[in-house]
């Protein structure tokens, strides 16, 4: 592996730094980045203006990996996506300062470079301490979510970290049983969340959650693999307008402001989604919130699929509670 930058100074300077293991080199201009990116294994480094002008040479197709390195807020580089589709990787210039930054972007560069099916659960291995649990009830999910705040708070998680870890669970859990089935047309419509969803086990959704150094993960999983680039963007986008005046999304349930909540609080996200199979993110959060600008990160994977699931779907009017209105039953066909 190898690293290009193409970016103004000094934050090539830092950059270079952080990424001294991959032998990064400089270059200044689109001829010298287009000769330095083509090698297969490069990752390249680019800023507002050189993504600007990579971009007007539209007839080359980029075979580095690229990760874009953004000095402004979030809502600038949630606007980079949707202009380059061949952006997948935003780190805001704070996170090269991060204690964590070699380690989050080993992750990152193994998994954009890889042509294997990313496993996000792979980014908590070594010193993490966590949970892993499958749920296949959605009424289930208020409990765990409980548990999991037990965890944290029995590891020093900061009170207002571990209400951001709350919020994301529960944002991705539900989307996970009751968005992503309907997205994936396993079921016809919206699911009112009065109504219990039911997973088989081997198909079950997959929730982590833990820590290592100073950052605080929750993962989850859902076998429907829905989650589509498009349709992610939009919703960034939209909420991302600075007079946050969006407009309710009623096909998904919501205006989609549960997942840019997430995007905005969390030190980084990373999506992986793997069309027909499954949809994986993983948020991390710093365990004690700290004065100042907050550093950023988000990395999107999407992937095709030749297989898919086939699922069956009917109700279970005997499983009727008072605070559940009967469930929706999902099986493998």
């Amino acid at each position: 592996m190898r690293a290009v930058v193409w970016m103004s100074q000094p934050l090539a300077d830092l950059v270079v730094r952080r990424v001294a293991a991959y032998e990064p080199i400089c270059v200044r201009s689109a001829k010298e980045f287009l000769e330095a990116a083509k090698p297969v294994g490069t990752v390249a480094f680019l800023d507002a203006e050189t993504l600007a002008l990579v971009a007007e040479v539209s007839h080359v197709a980029l075979t580095a990996y690229v990760i874009a390195v953004c000095s402004d807020q979030l809502a600038a580089a949630i606007g980079w996506l949707q202009p380059y589709p061949w952006v997948s990787s935003v780190v805001s210039a704070g996170m090269f300062e991060h204690p964590m930054i070699e380690r989050h972007l080993d992750h990152v560069i193994r998994t954009g470079l890889s042509t294997d099916k990313p496993r996000l659960l792979d980014w908590l291995a070594g010193n993490v301490q966590g949970r892993r649990v499958r749920l296949t009830h959605a009424s289930k999910r208020a409990s765990r979510i409980d548990k999991m705040a037990e965890f944290f708070e029995s590891h020093q998680v900061g009170s207002r970290t571990l209400q951001h870890l709350r919020d994301a669970a529960e944002e991705l859990l539900t989307n996970a049983f009751y968005d992503a089935p309907v997205a994936a047309g396993v079921i016809p419509g919206p699911v009112s969340r009065a109504k219990d969803i039911a997973l088989p086990e081997d198909n079950a959704c997959d929730l982590a959650y833990g820590y290592y150094d100073e950052i605080a993960v929750v993962r989850v999983r859902d076998p429907f693999g829905a989650l589509s680039r498009r349709r992610l963007v939009e919703v960034l986008e939209r909420c991302a307008r600075s007079d946050m005046s969006v407009d309710v999304d009623e096909t998904m349930g919501g205006a989609g402001l549960g997942m840019w909540r997430i995007f905005s609080t969390a030190t980084f996200v990373a999506a992986s989604i793997v069309k027909n199979r499954q949809t994986e993110i993983l948020v991390g959060i710093a365990k004690k919130a700290k004065a100042g600008t907050k550093p950023f990160a988000f990395h999107l994977y999407f992937r095709e699929s030749k297989k898919r699931k086939f699922w069956q779907v009917f109700k279970d009017e005997t499983t009727a509670r008072p605070s559940i209105d009967h469930s929706v039953i999902i099986k493998r066909n």
